[in-house]
């Protein structure tokens, strides 16, 4: 593929949620208050707001411990390498914010190199590749719906972004705007929860998030395969039953995804009160899914890193092309289209991205492409999609989610995140409120 030449600055934002706060770097090792009875805290959960809990609160000095249901740290930022012999994110890749992500300090201290993001550097719809006039038809669409959902936030109008866009919207504008930042598709998207996030230099690293993330958390002390399945806070202090047994303490911090807490995976005792069981499932989890290409050679003819849009065989995608120089292409599927294709399977997800690379590069598309595995998040019990996107006039769900229950009972996470929903970014400060507040109850 020839001529591709950036024509906008496209606000890409969320990318699997991957953003960050500086202020959390600056708590480097800590002394670990990690209880050697009861503790004072429990923390459900081990991904980077839990994590970023127990470093709080053991900053705080006080005694906690931090249980979790899977065998590992990370939540939904993960590397494996089994797969291509190689590593690779099965979910968060992107650094955003890199002026204030804790994870760009930590990796330059680590001697790892930290640059930045280009921008989308190809469009290709209607069996070809968009240039001139038709590419910048595309990205006038993106200018016209950006505008009206800023003036529906002027206007503090809580809706829909595809109620306020153009009727006529192409599917590849409309999943620029919707589906590929946010996971869900325009038509499930609140404009005012689309409007918090806030902008900063997007950023990659050598090497994969997922094993960055892991290093950063790794001081750490935590239950593994410890699932919590109740939590009891109906009288003085919480019980908190586990697949391992019971633990008692005074106080509990809750920072597993929405979509587990909506199936009644944990149960809570008293009921939750109406306004967060309420926010729960206002703020349900997005579809957003990498199906992982290795190809041989340089089939696209760019440099590695370079962001390409895909709209055609009835759906759409965005691909990052030879990432970091591993020889391997992020194909990925989200909003609407990405549920429904997830739901076929792994085989049609992957059966998709062949029909792309064939509408794309021809025959060798096909024979460029040696292996190609789909990780499907909504197919995970302790995930249940990628990040949390509010329904159309629901946005004030991340205020009400965030409200302590009974000062003992708090929750946090990306989804209670008000200024940077849906990101790494959001999920640490969260987890760092949470503590805080919880420490300033048990002590």
């Amino acid at each position: 593929m020839t001529h591709l030449t950036s024509r906008r600055r496209f606000r890409l934002q969320r990318r699997w949620f991957v953003a960050g706060l500086g202020g959390l770097a600056a708590l480097g090792p800590v002394r670990l208050a990690r209880a050697t009875g009861n503790p004072k805290v429990v923390v459900i959960g081990a991904g980077v707001a839990g994590l970023s809990a127990s470093k709080t609160l053991s900053a705080e000095g006080v005694e906690h411990v931090v249980i979790e249901a899977a065998d590992r740290i990370g939540g939904r930022i993960y590397t494996e390498s089994s797969t291509f012999g190689t590593p690779c994110d099965v979910g968060a890749h992107w650094l955003h914010n890199g002026e204030t992500n804790p994870l760009v300090p930590f990796a330059r201290r680590s001697g790892i190199d930290v640059y930045e993001a280009g921008e989308v550097e190809g469009l290709f719809a209607d069996g070809r590749w968009l240039e001139g006039d038709a590419e910048e038809e595309i990205w006038d669409e993106v200018d016209d719906a950006e505008s009206a959902i800023n003036r529906a936030v002027d206007r503090d109008r809580d809706v829909s972004l595809r109620s306020v866009m153009d009727s006529d919207t192409s599917p590849l504008a409309a999943f620029l705007v919707g589906a590929y930042e946010h996971a869900a598709s325009v038509g499930s998207l609140s404009t005012i929860d689309w409007d918090r996030q806030e902008e900063g230099t997007d950023m990659f690293h050598d090497g994969a998030l997922g094993s960055l993330a892991a290093a950063w958390g790794a001081e750490v002390p935590v239950q593994f395969n410890t699932a919590a399945t109740r939590v009891d806070w109906s009288s003085r202090g919480v019980k908190v039953q586990t697949s391992s047994g019971t633990i008692e303490a005074d106080a509990v911090i809750v920072t597993v995804p929405t979509s587990v807490l909506a199936r009644g995976a944990i149960k809570f005792g008293h009921d939750l009160p109406q306004e967060t069981s309420r926010a729960i499932g206002d703020l349900p989890l997005g579809s957003y899914n990498h199906i992982i290409l290795q190809m041989s050679g340089n089939p696209f003819d760019v440099e590695e890193d370079t962001m390409l849009c895909y709209a055609g065989n009835g759906g759409t995608a965005g691909l990052l092309v030879n990432a970091g120089g591993s020889g391997l292409t992020y194909f990925d599927v989200a909003g609407d289209f990405g549920a429904k294709l997830t739901r076929q399977g792994e085989g049609a997800m992957v059966e998709f991205a062949r029909a792309a690379l064939q509408d794309m590069l021809g025959a060798d598309g096909l024979t460029s492409l040696t292996k190609a595995k789909a990780f499907p998040w909504e197919a995970n019990p302790l995930a249940g999609g990628a990040y949390t996107a509010a329904r159309p006039g629901r946005a004030r769900a991340r205020e009400r989610l965030k409200r302590p229950v009974a000062d003992r009972l708090f929750f946090a996470g990306e989804a209670t995140s008000i200024s940077k929903p849906a990101t790494l970014d959001g999920a640490i400060a969260e987890g760092a409120r949470a503590a805080r507040v919880a420490a300033d109850e048990v002590t």
